[in-house]
């Protein structure tokens, strides 16, 4: 499906859980997550629009859904924050929003209890912090200055394997001892999507970050200066340790102590990505000298 350039894609895991309601009768459920998710995901696209980012498709999933934009904003902290967090806020929102309004009297009903659940479960969980959902996003934006977005992205993508594991466990658990008002099937498939969403996120870390060193130099040159950071390294030091060490927000000039406790040379981060193609992440930075 396509809508004014921009590709739907429906992730299986998603369709899973779609069809897994609908057997379990919960046909209205599913169709409200459905309109919930699509919704939270548009709010995340006019989010990166509002930056000037240009969105290629959307894939829906059980938790929310994925845009995949031109350009790179990962690791921004202030825009990877906003966009990230601008899902949950509309689920908050229609959350408090439908409270007010039962409150008042205006509307009611089991439609209005399901869009409640839905919607608070939907903020709630997106905002737990591992990747790919939007509190791990929001989390590395503010941890990826101190340590690094590939180190960051590498540990909050583990710790989204391990709370698959944990759901997937869940699942079969409930079902052995028949507490079906759990929906056990439920945590299978999200279990699953997190499992495959983490490693994809893992995986994809250093070519998202690579990006940004580009988009980070062209910055750069455009506006003619830019906030920098420091790293002081001892010549046996993998490359590949110190980019992972590296943020997108902030260029980074690497000094080489030599023997004598000496500055051999300082190299700016487009030399560590030169060396890194053509010595390998496993080269010390002694050899760039």
């Amino acid at each position: 499906m396509q809508i004014k350039g921009v590709k739907i894609k429906i992730h299986p895991t998603f369709i899973a859980l779609l069809i897994l309601l609908f057997f379990a009768g919960l046909g209205l459920r599913a169709l409200l997550v459905f309109l919930l998710v699509i919704l939270h995901e548009l709010v995340h696209t006019l989010a990166a629009i509002g930056y000037g980012i240009k969105v290629k498709s959307i894939e829906l999933y059980p938790y929310g859904g994925t845009a995949v934009f031109e350009d790179t904003f990962e690791g921004n902290r202030v825009e990877e924050t906003v966009i990230a967090f601008a899902g949950p806020a509309f689920n908050l929102a229609v959350f408090f929003g439908l409270h007010y309004l039962r409150w008042l009297g205006l509307i009611g009903g089991e439609w209005v209890a399901e869009l409640l659940k839905i919607n608070f479960w939907l903020a709630c969980f997106n905002l737990i912090p591992v990747l790919p959902l939007d509190g791990g996003r929001i989390a590395r934006a503010f941890l990826a200055r101190t340590f690094g977005f590939v180190q960051v992205t590498k540990f909050l993508a583990v710790a989204g394997k391990w709370l698959g594991g944990l759901f997937i466990i869940l699942g079969f658990v409930l079902q052995a001892f028949g507490f079906f008002i759990y929906e056990p099937g439920l945590f299978l498939v999200l279990g699953v999507f997190f499992i495959i969403g983490s490693r994809k996120e893992e995986q994809n870390a250093r070519i998202v970050f690579l990006k940004q060193l580009c988009r980070k130099k062209e910055q750069l040159l455009r506006r003619g200066l830019m906030r920098g950071s420091s790293l002081t390294v001892a010549p046996d030091t993998p490359l590949g340790k110190l980019i992972d060490k590296l943020s997108t927000d902030r260029y980074c000039l690497v000094s080489i102590i030599g023997s004598k406790d000496k500055v051999e040379k300082v190299l700016s981060e487009t030399e560590l990505v030169q060396g890194m193609i053509e010595y390998g992440l496993d080269c010390p930075v002694g050899k760039l000298l």
